[in-house]
């Protein structure tokens, strides 16, 4: 916790956290208003589910371009106008709304931008923190990121539902617009040297396509990197899964409202919250790579409890261990990319795991919006349970080699 604290201390960080705080919490009270927004207007599964296939589609679309200039450009530069873009575009979203005019048409197109925004924001900010922390801080420093940022969503969150109900969707959006414009500035306000010298002369640059394609064979060369890739596609999934299906499951199987969700979804963040403070003391226990099997393990199990919920408080408390597991397995990994991946390669890599997390999260949008409007969401959360408890132990029985011991970023762990 001391360790924590003092790494906040530090003036450049604490710009970076004090934006991440004010992102959160208008992104918090916006996920809450807006996919109320399209349930209750639509009232489809499927409808809330094409908007995270929306959101999927420039991570499928652009992720070799996104890499490649997420590599060349100042990553300081990408994060601030990523912000601001993202302050205009749901500018839009507040005066369509305004003049009554928003459709799912709209809704669709500024998820997609924002999405765009979104990605290349990602890997720049990942890059941003790896050049402003020492590298042997780096665990504490996503550690802190995180949690700024599981906090400000608990706060949206929390909020959001209220917000909606007494002065409506308008009012988030707005908010939404602030924060996003406030982060900009504060990012601007951060003093950054980048760790890796850029390329100046475009001639001796290869094509994007042929220097992303490199990065992928170099992060598959590795090998520690597809681990963690299948790790991160399963968390996501996770995530994304119990984000479309958290307002049905919420209005069909506990017939709770709008204050429901927010509590069950904010719950989410106090999770993650209290697994951000743990990660640093169970890496000292558990090996860092071996904690992310173990950690699937757990969120399999976690699945099934959530599905058995007949009930606000037991359903809160599932979520309430999801969020820590999966926000701990996303932080333990990201950080382990950011040390094991050579800071020329890092933008690249980043995009190549969003893009292959894209196009499995796309499969699973469209069947989990197809299949929550024609049976019980419970079947669909044991399914990809079931699917996560097959996977976790399809690695365990990967890293383990012919003498028993652990194999782990490539190497035996003599640990074992």
């Amino acid at each position: 916790m001391l360790s924590l604290l003092s790494l906040i201390a530090g003036r450049e960080f604490r710009k970076y956290i004090a934006a991440s705080i004010l992102t959160a919490v208008g992104s918090g009270m916006y996920f809450v208003a807006i996919s109320w927004y399209i349930y209750k207007t639509s009232g489809s599964a499927m409808a809330v589910g094409w908007v995270l296939i929306v959101s999927s589609l420039p991570g499928l679309l652009f992720s070799p371009w996104i890499g490649v200039l997420v590599d060349r450009w100042n990553v300081r530069s990408i994060c601030i106008v990523a912000d601001f873009a993202r302050a205009l575009i749901l500018m839009f979203v507040a005066v369509s709304m305004y003049y009554e005019v928003l459709g799912l048409t709209l809704i669709y197109l500024a998820t997609f931008l924002i999405a765009l925004c979104e990605n290349f924001f990602q890997p720049a900010v990942g890059a941003l923190i790896r050049d402003i922390v020492p590298k042997d801080r780096l665990l504490e420093a996503n550690v802190s990121s995180s949690m700024s940022m599981q906090i400000g969503l608990l706060i949206g969150a929390s909020i959001g539902g209220f917000l909606v109900a007494v002065f409506g969707t308008q009012c988030v959006v707005v908010i939404n617009v602030i924060s996003f414009s406030i982060s900009g500035f504060l990012t601007l306000w951060i003093k950054h040297t980048p760790a890796f010298k850029h390329i100046v002369d475009r001639l001796d640059k290869p094509g994007a396509i042929r220097e992303f394609y490199d990065a992928i064979h170099y992060a598959v060369g590795t090998r520690f990197v597809i681990g963690l890739a299948i790790q991160q596609m399963f968390i996501y999934v996770t995530l994304s899964v119990c984000n479309t299906l958290l307002p049905i499951f919420v209005d069909r199987e506990l017939s709770a409202g709008a204050q429901g969700f927010g509590l069950i979804d904010a719950v989410w963040g106090v999770g993650a919250i209290c697994g951000g403070f743990s990660l640093t003391y169970i890496v000292k226990k558990i090996n860092a790579e071996w904690f992310g099997i173990v950690g699937l393990g757990a969120i399999s199990f976690l699945l099934f409890i959530f599905l058995t919920a007949n009930s606000v408080p037991q359903a809160a408390i599932a979520y309430f261990l999801l969020g820590g597991f999966v926000v701990m397995i996303r932080v333990n990994s990201d950080t382990l990319i950011a040390i094991g991946v050579e800071p020329s390669h890092f933008g690249k890599v980043k995009a190549a795991i969003s893009m292959f997390i894209s196009y499995v999260s796309l499969v699973a949008y469209a069947g989990v919006g197809y299949l929550g409007d024609v049976m019980s969401v419970r079947w669909i959360y044991l399914a990809l349970s079931l699917i996560i408890l097959c996977s976790a132990l399809g690695m365990l029985w990967k890293n383990i080699s012919k003498d028993g011991r652990v194999l782990l970023m490539g190497k035996v762990d003599s640990t074992n």
